[in-house]
């Protein structure tokens, strides 16, 4: 006894960094089927050291306080990243070049005492008839029609591994939109994790939307948040994510894509990724559509099969698409979309 306070007395340091990863390991342990179980999952068949779990929850911004106790993540879909020849497909995908905007300066205010009553009072027949446009605009909802390439030339894609793919595979779109994706991206990171190249190193989505004005944007995550929570905690921060692109992106038509299915062999086998838990988190973000300026595509209708599973046909590895299959992805998106 007297030679373990002995060495605390002389190794404080020491002493406080081995407390501190006692403590982590017994949180990790303890946590890693619940809060830190999509960073169990992700070394595969590998053991992944137990205190690993909590360093990783702490650079993501997840705690055992935070995450919801009910079930458990995902694996993360690199795992599933490799292309129909062998290469992978985060190649290329996993960060984006952007071009950078300037912003306007501030206008002046402007003094309006020498100005005509008409349009300085509160009670004038201008503002009257601005109220009743905007009351115009609220009634006013708009039908999907048919466009053409054109249409996405001021369109951003903010995506996971399956985005990425849209990307490398679907030459038309990738050569008019910019892609915001990266493989693994969650609705928990996508505004924070820094991924986006620039001539002046790398850059998160909440800056470069700060930056950059889009006239549609396209979003599609899901796969690797399946087992983090219900589809209500689901819901709950891809709102926060909506609300803050329509704040940075005023102008914006805001598309909501489904999260896309998974084969029907893939579904039965996996406890997380299965198309049952996609449909529940589906029909959460789906009631985030307004049909004014927020849409909701369920893009599923282009690759399913009978049973409401994706098209074994159109996949290498049940979870991903072929190259040629993004071609059906980008068809259903040429014949739903708003123009107003």
């Amino acid at each position: 006894m007297r030679r373990f306070l002995k060495i605390l007395q002389e190794c404080p340091v020491m002493t406080g960094i081995v407390i501190t990863a006692v403590l982590l390991s017994i949180v990790s342990f303890l946590f890693k089927d619940t809060a830190y179980a999509r960073y169990s999952a992700e070394g595969g068949n590998l053991k992944v050291p137990v205190i690993s779990l909590a360093f990783k929850g702490m650079r993501d911004g997840v705690f055992p306080w935070t995450a919801p106790r009910d079930d458990t993540a995902a694996p993360d879909d690199a795992l599933y990243s490799e292309s129909t020849d062998g290469a992978e497909t985060d190649g290329g995908g996993d960060e984006t070049d952007i071009g950078g905007q300037e912003s306007g300066e501030g206008e002046e205010e402007t003094d309006t005492s020498d100005l005509p009553r008409l349009f300085v009072s509160g009670n004038s027949s201008f503002e009257e008839e601005e109220e009743e446009e905007e009351e115009d605009e609220e009634e006013i909802t708009y039908e999907f029609t048919e466009v053409d390439d054109d249409y996405f030339s001021d369109a951003l894609f903010i995506g996971d591994s399956r985005t990425v793919g849209l990307s490398e595979y679907c030459e038309p779109l990738d050569e008019r939109a910019t892609f915001y994706s990266k493989v693994s991206l969650t609705i928990f990171d996508v505004m924070n994790k820094e991924f986006i190249k620039t001539d002046d190193g790398k850059m998160n989505v909440e800056r470069a939307l700060s930056e950059n004005q889009f006239g549609k944007i396209y979003i599609m995550l899901g796969l690797n948040e399946a087992g983090t929570g219900d589809a209500g905690y689901f819901r709950e921060h891809y709102k926060e994510v909506i609300d803050r692109i329509c704040e940075l992106q005023p102008d914006a038509i805001i598309y909501i894509q489904s999260i896309m299915h998974v084969t029907g062999k893939k579904s039965e086998s996996d406890r997380f990724i299965n198309n049952e838990n996609i449909n529940g988190r589906n029909e959460a973000i789906a009631e985030l559509a307004d049909q004014k300026r927020i849409f909701y595509l369920d893009m599923n209708e282009a690759v399913d099969d009978e049973n409401g599973d994706l098209d074994s046909s159109l996949s290498f590895d049940g979870v991903h698409l072929k190259a040629s299959s993004y071609q059906r992805w980008y068809d259903f998106l040429l014949h739903n979309a708003i123009v107003r």
